[in-house]
């Protein structure tokens, strides 16, 4: 049986089982605690916990995961890896600890028909239940129960606190010639005897801060199988690197590697990390992971930097990582079609990337290794080496780590930390945030309701009054302000989108403001204001009115940024997602993640994509639901993080083409946003591209602008419009033969001068020296040194010329007892200057041009006197 065959047999089973078969989740969970998921249990954390009530009593699944808790024994073990599969059985609130027991043991004698003689069992110390039943019901004897501690057979509780209780593993046994030696501990041991292949949870506590458990009134079950491992027993074989999960992928790496790498102190090793890691990286940037300096990102550029590093010890080629994709999409292609679909994007992504990191690798290296061959084995790197490695280099700790290791070298870690200390104050002092609006007593506001959406106009009563320093006043007269109101119809910047602006009159009375820019603190909108004529009090009756033109250029950019994200994922895939934006009137930029610049046809691509969802005049739809109604819904929430909590949320949905969690203003037709034209793309950030755009009238303006430079360019070239590029072609054809007139013309002039020039050469004791000053600039007398010098054979030659009023000399020596560096030096002192340089070729200069005569004739008299002393 193969890994295929294994993964289909479990879920099969289980459902037979009346175990309901549900889909692996990402490895990025919907969970802002957890980084990674690392094991099956992840996405039914909440079930555990007791937050969410269970879909079905029993689940199974098989679960992608991700760690790096032991990324140091990756390639040195046979079965630790980062990327693994996860089978897992789960019961929530249903069979406990028997029902989960005989269901394993079904599975692995009858399904497997592995020998229940070759399986060993652990179970808690304390857990006399769990030792009962495999020595009673199932009928494993005493000898192969092992007994073991709390670091060995209890799970949780995370974060000290919650869901806990006692585990019991399976382990194969792969027979005594295989263990440690007479003194071998069993299961406990770490030796090559024993190989875990399952654990089964019981989750039958809550654990209380104070360390007591209490009885959880549902108990459940969470069980995991190692797919690599069950399947390396199932196939025969010690490692899970011999299996046909990572075979493929170590043959490719064997047919790359050279002859002299297949010595290499560690091969085996090496090749497993980079068999694991390729598997790794395919599947986090499928599930939308991007290189970067922090979270997911960072975790994935270490990986990364490792495979690459483990590659170059191999002596493997340049770009081994996109050539490694390959044998993993056709390993688990067939049963994550994420990773065919996003193919594209993991070679790209692995592409740039090994290439960035070759360019840190070659800097930081050469830094490393200065530092490191001052020490010996057993010295330590000084931390403050290692943090200009990683500040300056962008090279990580952890592969500095790893490459002083190789030398016996340790790292001062504490000394690197306090250095990033001390960094962080830097950027705190440099970077403190500065709150636009400052407010002394928070407490004094109350959450200000917003009606804009549908009103740009309304009447309110003026609650709270703020001097510019956040204290409370009474009443306000000219000048800056902060107004407070239970409701308003003015947007405060969010989302991308900057604030409203518009006016407040008083209708209680005389007093009128401009509202210049509008915040949210708490909840409450803090409407910036300059009182503009009268007087405003507490408990004013005010009306509030929304420069309208303004927020509909506003709403007409904002639209079409849900369209341009809808279009990017469309053309460039699901990978884009949205990074940042600034939305204002008929005008925006939008940050994306992708990893290369744009082609012309793919922004022509995107641009048409958008106007046909504009001249579909679509109408929008707006919604209001849980976050997890939303995302049920196809809602893409691009910063979830911001939505957590909100009992609901606001869908913004254009039919057909986008559906997006915003809180924003927009149209109510896409026919509204007129037009949509891309003025640039560029790149701002590794692995982010930035669009700037216009819609509306301004971007009919900016057509009209091209119209007018377009026509001008056609008067120009004394040509219609429309015959404007084949004019230009002819043009630029007939500058393109002046040129090359001009340049034949230069050097025919060249040749003439060179002509003249050498007949005023003089042999001094078989060299001749030339000297002159000349027209045309350094260029023309470096080209003309050498020509002259070619001519003259044995010879010794320095011309002088001008450039911006300064003097310039060259100098150069064939075969000759002279040094050019000399020549130069002398006749720069003349001009005020100085100069030098090889003793064939030299250049210099001075201030005085007007002195280059007599710096040649002192050049040429010290070269006479050298020669006939010679």
């Amino acid at each position: 049986m193969d890994s295929r065959e294994l993964r289909r047999a479990f879920l099969e089973f289980f459902e037979s089982k009346d175990h309901v078969v549900l889909p692996s989740s990402s490895l990025v969970p919907d969970d802002p605690t957890l980084l990674f998921t690392s094991a099956g249990m992840v996405q039914f954390k909440d079930i555990f916990w007791g937050k969410v009530p269970p879909k079905y009593p029993r689940v199974t699944t098989c679960q992608k995961c991700f760690r790096t808790t032991d990324i140091e024994r990756v390639g040195t073990t046979a079965y630790h890896h980062t990327f693994f599969e996860m089978l897992g059985n789960f019961s929530f609130g249903d069979y406990f600890k028997e029902g989960a027991i005989k269901l394993a043991w079904e599975f692995l004698t009858q399904v497997l028909e592995l020998p229940g003689e070759r399986l060993w069992v652990s179970v808690y110390e304390e857990d006399d239940e769990a030792y009962a039943i495999w020595r009673d019901a199932i009928g494993i004897p005493p000898e192969r129960i092992v007994r073991l501690s709390k670091e060995h057979n209890w799970w949780g509780p995370v974060g000290g606190r919650g869901p806990c209780g006692p585990d019991t593993e399976i382990f194969w046994d792969w027979g005594e010639e295989y263990a440690c030696g007479p003194d071998c501990k069993g299961p406990a041991c770490d030796c090559a005897r024993f190989s875990e292949i399952w654990n089964l949870v019981f989750m039958q506590y809550d654990a209380q801060p104070d360390g007591t458990l209490r009885e959880l009134a549902r108990k459940n079950i969470d069980t995991g199988m190692g797919l690599e491992r069950t399947t390396a027993v199932l196939e025969g074989v010690m490692s899970d690197f011999d299996t046909d999960l990572f075979r493929p992928i170590c043959e490719e790496i064997e047919a790359l590697v050279t002859r002299d790498a297949l010595h290499v102190t560690g091969y085996e090793s090496l090749r497993n990390l980079v068999a694991d890691h390729i598997r790794a990286l395919v599947f986090l940037i499928a599930d939308g992971v991007l290189p970067g300096n922090e979270k997911q990102g960072y975790v994935l550029r270490r990986v990364l930097r490792r495979a690459v590093r483990a590659a170059d010890r191999l002596e493997l080629p340049e770009g081994i990582l996109v050539r490694l994709v390959e044998p993993v999409v056709a390993t688990l292609g067939d049963v994550y079609p994420e990773i065919v679909e996003r193919r594209r994007l993991v070679e790209e992504v692995l592409s740039q990337e090994e290439k960035a990191f070759r360019r840190t690798l070659r800097a930081g290296e050469t830094l490393l290794e200065r530092a490191l061959a001052k020490l010996r084995e057993g010295d330590v790197l000084p931390g403050k080496v290692v943090f200009e490695l990683y500040d300056t280099y962008g090279f990580p700790v952890e592969l500095t780590e790893e490459i002083a290791r190789e030398r016996g070298i340790s790292v001062d870690r504490e000394g690197f930390e306090r250095e990033m200390e001390a960094q962080r104050d830097r950027s705190r002092k440099v970077a403190a945030y500065e709150a636009k609006f400052v407010v002394k007593d928070p407490r004094a506001l109350t959450p200000t309701r917003f009606r804009g959406y549908t009103e740009l106009e309304l009447e309110a009563e003026l609650t709270v009054i703020l001097d510019p320093g956040g204290e409370s006043r009474d009443a306000a007269g000219e000048g800056e302000w902060r107004f407070v109101f239970p409701e308003t119809p003015f947007y405060a910047e969010a989302g991308g989108e900057i604030a409203d602006t518009g006016w407040i009159e008083n209708l209680s009375r005389p007093g009128k403001a401009e509202v210049t820019d509008v915040q949210k603190v708490d909840g409450a909108f803090l409407h910036a204001v300059r009182v503009a004529s009268g007087e405003f009090r507490s408990g004013d009756r005010c009306r509030l009115a929304v420069d309208g033109e303004r927020r509909r250029g506003i709403e007409r950019a904002h639209t079409a940024t849900h369209l341009l994200h809808a279009a990017l994922r469309k053309h460039l895939g699901e990978h884009v997602i949205q990074a940042g934006s600034w939305v204002g009137p008929e005008e925006f930029r939008f940050d994306f993640t992708h990893f290369a610049p744009l082609s012309p046809e793919e922004l022509e691509a995107v641009e048409r994509t958008v106007n046909a969802a504009v001249v579909a005049d679509i109408a929008l739809a707006f919604h209001e639901m849980s976050l997890d109604e939303a995302k049920r819904y196809g809602a893409i929430a691009h910063f979830e993080e911001e939505y957590r909590g909100k009992e609901k949320v606001r869908v913004v949905e254009v039919p057909g083409v986008s559906k997006e969690l915003c809180g924003g203003c927009h149209v109510r037709r896409t026919g509204e946003i007129g037009l949509f034209v891309i003025l640039s793309e560029e790149g701002v950030a590794a692995g982010t591209r930035r669009i700037r755009a216009l819609v509306g009238l301004r971007a009919r303006d900016h057509f009209a602008a091209l119209r007018r430079e377009l026509k001008r360019a056609a008067e120009l070239l004394e040509a219609p419009v429309q015959e404007l590029v084949p004019a230009l072609e002819r043009t630029l054809s007939e500058m393109k033969k002046l040129r090359a007139e001009l340049k034949r013309l230069e050097e025919e002039r060249a040749l003439s001068l060179a002509d003249s020039l050498l007949a005023k050469a003089e042999e001094v004791n078989g060299v001749k020296l030339l000297g002159a000053v000349v027209q045309g600039g350094p260029e023309r007398a470096k080209a003309l040194v050498d020509r002259l010098a070619e001519r003259l054979g044995r010879c010794a030659v320095i011309l002088g010329t001008e450039a911006n009023g300064r003097a310039v000399l060259v100098a150069k020596v064939v075969d000759a007892p002279l040094s050019a560096g000399d020549l130069v030096r002398i006749a720069a002192e003349a001009v005020g200057g100085r100069g030098g340089g090889r003793p064939n070729f030299a250049q210099g200069g001075g201030p005085h041009a007007d002195k280059l005569p007599d710096a040649i004739s002192r050049a040429l008299a010290h070269a006479r006197a050298v020669l006939v002393k010679g």
